[in-house]
């Protein structure tokens, strides 16, 4: 982004931490973004790959993945004597 001139005698304060802090935010708030849309699009695999199969829940390893509707689902770590849904056999 190009810097605006400034007028002799009405120079803007320049505070360096606050500039950096800024800048590193920025950074990443880009990078979080990045990623959102890749969840976004791994996330529509995942439904497309759960919808072929014919299931609405798996277990895998310590993971309970849950289609509660057409496009949404979830995937959490299974706590110790959590039983999944399975419909599918592995």
């Amino acid at each position: 982004m190009a810097k605006q001139q400034e007028l002799k005698g009405v120079e803007r304060k320049v505070i360096k931490a606050v500039e950096n802090a800024a800048d590193d935010y920025v950074d990443v708030r880009d990078k979080r973004m990045a990623l959102t849309t890749k969840e976004v699009e791994k996330r529509g695999v995942l439904v497309a790959a759960m919808q072929d199969a014919g299931v609405t829940s798996y277990r895998y390893d310590d993971r309970i993945i849950t289609l509660d509707s057409k496009t949404k689902v979830s995937v959490k770590a299974a706590r110790d004597g959590e039983e999944g849904d399975d419909d599918a056999d592995d």
